[in-house]
């Protein structure tokens, strides 16, 4: 049987069933808690608990809005025999504080949706946050106090953005990151201490960090010295720096200890209790959690056969938890005790055997004068023996300063069991390959990236990887403006799909939310001085260009990459003549969470690409 046509015992529906993503782990006193998205339930956003099971009761969901991302999005608290939830309820973006398992109650006012918060830290009467005030397309954030009883204090502005608070252990002083416009936090951030009196912050000054130093992730060592991710040397490194600025570098390598920090909450290093911390560092195929001693430097790996390890890693100063993936299997919560021992906490494996994983891999292959990164997932199913050129899908990852891993994962083993080969493109300019690979989207986005893609094609081919008439590409957000300007500027491809994807570029700059309003001065130039590159840049300039087949999907509630981008390209299909398909699912955003998006998606792309690449796929 051709690879395209087999049948896999992976259907959308149980894609959809399996698809429940679990983040953001917790200590609770001796109990361990973390979020699970649950696409069955409209990915509501339930607190677990190790003990207790499900803490949050429907319709409750905890996801905030700020930066339009996501991230952490609640805090529990040991409170006697019993424990404390604050959490952001996606609905009404509002605070609310459940004590044990009574009803939650709201903390903050109903300003509908415009106020978001996050980055909680608690404090003797209530937490310490950032709070995000939208209004249109003006937005202000701050460091607020929100006391037990509701009562709210500014302790903080001034800057266009806060992440990452903590106090110091005596409670005198406090850390966090910020940066301004036209910054990203992988651009440029600035590490601030400032000193706390009767409740209030003073002193402010900066430790770390520059317009062209992204610093990230402050931990307190002690009450004198702060534990950090620091980028001078081209990689994001853990570094020391104490309260009067002195600085040292502890761990200096190759690899990459920090992330680009999408979204508030994400975890670099924590201290440990023995005068050591963990942290996570590797490549992008083998990342692995590690402890390294803090007067030495020494770094010790963790033992495990998980070869990712998420950064949203927690630690009750002994023990550590985090969830890890690998090859053949889907994001574990792990516990350590120490470095040698490892305990399953919460299991998460495929839903078909194992047998059906594929060889993930990474290959570099050769680009426009540089080495293009790419992750190979196999077309893989043990019923049946793949020894032609078969269909390959080239995929984008979103961001675009982001990159993916060698991790199973769920939707692309829908296409590995039934004989697509996926090439996931780490295209220049992505994360994870150190300071020098990502600054090469400068000024170069909307070129770089489908060059490597083309590059990708290319190689695919002379080395009987792809079958030249069955390659097709999807990708969305970002990936989704990638793919459609390598539908526009080649004719490689027998179909795309574009999910919620960037069509032009000057109206992305007029209508985006604040947190990525002026991303594109950095990848494009400023706006409206290169009002020019930005025509140039956009897939719309060229869609007269466009041949193939083309299958878009867009969530009507979408406020980072609005309908409209989405609309525009339909609308070059109706006006050629080309073959689409056009799926706007209500009450989706940026990005699928229910069930019925997640399983029409699937279904009809593997259609869709079926028909254009003349092979009759198993639903």
């Amino acid at each position: 049987m051709k690879p395209g046509e087999w049948p896999s015992p992976l259907s959308a529906e149980i894609v959809a069933k399996a698809g429940i993503s679990v983040s953001w782990p917790q200590f609770v006193g001796t109990d361990i808690w973390w979020v699970e998205s649950r696409p069955a339930e409209a990915g509501r956003r339930v607190i677990v608990s190790l003990k207790h099971g499900d803490l949050l009761k429907a319709p409750f969901s905890a996801s905030h809005a700020v930066h339009e991302m996501g991230g952490r999005s609640y805090l529990g608290i040991k409170d006697g025999n019993s424990y404390k939830i604050y959490f952001t309820n996606k609905s009404d973006q509002r605070v609310y504080l459940q004590i044990g398992a009574d009803q939650p109650k709201p903390l903050t006012p109903d300003t509908e949706r415009s106020d978001r918060y996050a980055e909680f830290i608690k404090v003797e009467n209530g937490i310490w946050c950032v709070r995000e005030q939208v209004s249109g397309h003006n937005c202000k954030r701050q460091l607020i106090e929100i006391s037990d009883s509701g009562e709210i204090q500014v302790l903080i502005d001034g800057h266009q953005f806060f992440a990452h608070p903590r106090i110091s252990p005596d409670k005198t002083k406090i850390v966090w990151i910020s940066w301004d416009h036209p910054l990203m936090p992988w651009d440029g951030t600035t590490l601030f201490l400032a000193d706390i009196s009767d409740g209030k912050l003073q002193n402010k000054r900066a430790l770390a960090g520059s317009a062209t130093n992204p610093v990230l992730s402050p931990e307190w060592i002690d009450d004198e010295n702060i534990l950090y991710l620091d980028e001078s040397s081209g990689w994001w490194n853990p570094w020391r720096v104490n309260t009067a600025g002195e600085k040292l570098q502890i761990v200096s390598e190759e690899s990459e200890w920090g992330f680009p920090a999408w979204q508030l909450g994400y975890q670099g290093v924590l201290s440990l209790s023995d005068n050591s911390f963990v942290g996570i560092h590797g490549p992008v195929d083998n990342r692995k959690l590690a402890k390294v001693d803090l007067k030495t430097g020494l770094v010790s790996e963790y033992e495990s056969k998980f070869t990712y390890f998420e950064p949203t890693f927690a630690t009750d100063g002994t023990s550590v938890i985090a969830f890890a993936a690998s090859n053949s299997t889907f994001s574990t919560l792990l516990k350590f005790d120490n470095v040698n021992e490892q305990q399953v906490i919460r299991e998460n494996p495929l839903p078909i055997p194992a047998s059906y994983a594929p060889e993930i891999k990474e290959i570099s292959i050769p680009g426009n004068n540089r080495q293009v990164k790419v992750i190979l997932h196999s077309a893989h199913n043990p019923e049946y023996q793949l020894d032609v050129p078969g269909p390959v899908m080239i995929r984008v990852h979103g961001g675009p300063t982001a990159h993916k891993f060698a991790t199973a994962e769920i939707d692309y083993l829908y296409w590995t069991t039934r004989g697509f080969t996926i090439a996931d493109v780490n295209y220049g300019g992505s994360s994870g390959y150190g300071a020098e690979y990502r600054h090469l989207l400068y000024g170069k986005w909307g070129i770089i990236d489908y060059e490597d893609v083309l590059s990708t094609v290319d190689y695919l081919i002379k080395n009987g990887t792809a079958s030249p008439k069955q390659i097709f590409i999807s990708g969305g957000s970002a990936g989704g403006f990638t793919v459609l300007n390598a539908l526009v500027h080649s004719n490689v491809f027998a179909a795309g799909a574009d999910y919620y994807g960037v069509a032009e570029l000057t109206a992305l700059a007029e209508d985006t939310h604040d947190f990525e309003s002026r991303y594109l001065d950095s990848m494009i130039g400023p706006y409206p001085e290169k009002a020019d590159l930005y025509k140039e840049r956009s897939p719309l300039t060229h869609a007269d260009k466009l041949s193939a087949p083309l299958i878009i999907f867009q969530g009507t509630e979408d406020k980072i990459v609005p309908p409209s981008q989405s609309e525009m390209f339909r609308d070059v299909c109706i006006k050629k003549g080309i073959t689409y398909k056009y799926f706007a699912f209500a009450g989706e955003g940026h990005g699928f969470y229910g069930s019925d998006a997640i399983i029409t998606s699937l279904e009809e792309e593997l259609k869709f690409f079926g028909q254009a690449g003349g092979f009759t796929p198993v639903p």
